[in-house]
C-alpha cells in the first residue's frame, strides 16, 4: 500500500471565519455540508504551514501530495490557495513524491490547464496526478456565471481534451467558452500524468473508466458506499479493458494514543466537519491506523490520500512523522496492485 497526503486549501480569512462557518452550517439543509477553513491566520503563516507539511511528507517517505481547488471565496471568510502555483512551490520540497491537484474542471480552459501541467513537469521528475472534479458549491457557479447543470458535460469535455494535449496530440475541439483549432502544447511532460476523476456519483465512475486512469473517492463516503462504488467502478473499467486504479480519500490524525487523537478531533467534529462522524475518519494511534488501513487494503484500496483534520501545524507535522516511523514501514511491505500504463513521449 502507498500512502500520500492532500493538504488543506481553505484557510481562515479573518477572526470572523468560525462565526461565519457556524451561520452557514445552520442554513444548510439536512445532510449538506460546507468546507470549514482551518489553520493559522494570515497568508504568510498559511503558506508556511503548507511548506512545513511538504517537508514533513518528504521526510516521512509518503507516496505523494495533492493540493485542492476552490474559487470566488469571500476574503472575510477564507483564503483559498490556488492549486497550480501551490503545487509548483511545494514540489521544490517534496523530492520525488507524486504531485498534483484536485481541480474543479468546469472552471478551466483545457489548453491553459494542459500547458500549466506540461510546464510543471519541466521543473521536476516526479510523477503527477490531476484529479478532475465537477464541483458542488452552487454559490461558486453563480459567482462565475457557469450553469451548474453543465458541470458534468464540461468536465468530460475538458478531461478528454487535456488528456489528448498531454499525450502530444494536435487537437481541434469546442466546448462552453473555448474553441481550439489545431492546438498543441509545449513543453510536453516526458510521461503523461495520471488523469483521475474525483467524486462518488455513478456518472463520475463511468467518466473515470472511460476517460481517465483512476478514481479518487469522496472523503465523506461511508465504508458501505465505498464498497458499492468500487464494485461499480471496477465493472466500468472492465468494459473499457482498463486496469482499475482506485485511490481512497480519508481525513486523518495520528497521535501516540487513541485517546489523545480523540481529544483533539472531537471538539472539531462538535462544531462541524464536512458533515462526517468519527467512523469516516482515520483517527488514533499508529496501531489503530494500521488496522483501518489493512481493512481498506483488503477491500481493494491499495493507494490512499489523507488530509489532516486539525489546523495546528505542529500536530499535523507530528502526525506525519508517526506515519513515517510506525505506519509506512508496515504498509510498504503489503503487495502492490498493477497500475494503468501511461504513454512516454519523445522530445521533438
Amino acid at each position: 500500500m502507498k500512502l500520500g497526503t492532500s493538504v488543506r486549501f481553505l484557510f481562515p480569512g479573518s477572526e470572523r471565519t468560525d462565526a461565519l462557518y457556524a451561520a452557514m452550517q445552520a442554513d444548510l439543509p439536512p445532510g449538506a455540508f460546507t468546507e470549514r477553513p482551518l489553520g493559522p491566520l494570515g497568508p504568510a503563516n498559511q503558506a508556511t504551514q503548507l511548506e512545513a507539511i511538504a517537508n514533513a511528507a518528504a521526510d516521512a517517505g509518503l507516496w505523494g501530495m495533492l493540493v485542492g481547488d476552490n474559487h470566488a471565496i469571500p476574503a472575510i471568510y477564507a483564503n483559498c490557495f490556488q492549486p497550480v502555483p501551490s503545487i509548483a512551490r511545494l514540489s521544490t520540497m517534496t523530492a520525488d513524491l507524486l504531485i498534483g491537484a484536485v481541480v474543479l474542471a468546469p472552471f478551466y480552459n483545457p489548453l491553459l490547464l494542459a500547458e500549466q501541467i506540461g510546464t510543471l513537469a519541466a521543473f521536476t521528475d516526479a510523477s503527477q496526478m490531476w484529479v478532475f472534479a465537477v464541483g458542488g458549491n452552487g454559490r461558486t457557479f453563480e459567482r462565475t456565471g457557469i450553469p451548474m447543470s453543465e458541470r458534468g458535460r464540461r468536465t468530460s469535455q475538458i478531461m478528454d481534451v487535456v488528456g489528448r494535449l498531454l499525450a502530444g496530440e494536435t487537437v481541434t475541439a469546442s466546448g462552453p467558452g473555448w474553441d481550439l483549432d489545431e492546438a498543441s502544447i509545449a513543453p510536453l511532460p516526458a510521461t503523461r500524468p495520471y488523469l483521475v476523476v474525483g467524486g462518488a456519483a455513478d456518472a463520475v465512475l463511468r467518466r473515470g473508466a472511460r476517460l481517465g486512469d483512476g478514481w479518487l473517492t469522496a472523503q465523506n463516503s461511508t465504508d458501505d458506499e465505498l464498497a458499492t462504488q468500487l464494485d461499480y467502478y471496477s465493472q466500468q473499467c472492465a468494459s473499457h479493458d482498463k486496469i482499475p486504479f482506485p485511490v481512497l480519500r480519508r481525513d486523518i490524525l495520528v497521535t501516540e494514543t487513541d485517546q489523545e487523537a480523540l481529544d483533539i478531533v472531537q471538539p472539531i467534529l462538535d462544531v462541524g466537519y464536512r458533515g462526517v462522524t468519527i467512523e469516516r475518519l482515520l483517527v488514533g494511534s499508529p496501531d489503530t491506523i494500521l488496522e483501518r488501513l489493512a481493512a481498506y487494503d483488503a477491500a481493494g484500496f491499495n493507494h490512499v490520500m489523507v488530509r489532516h483534520v486539525t489546523g495546528d501545524t505542529d500536530t499535523i507535522v507530528r502526525s506525519i512523522q508517526l506515519l513515517g516511523e510506525r505506519v509506512i514501514p508496515t504498509i510498504s511491505a503489503w503487495p502492490e496492485r498493477d497500475l494503468p500504463t501511461r504513454p512516454t513521449l519523445e522530445s521533438p
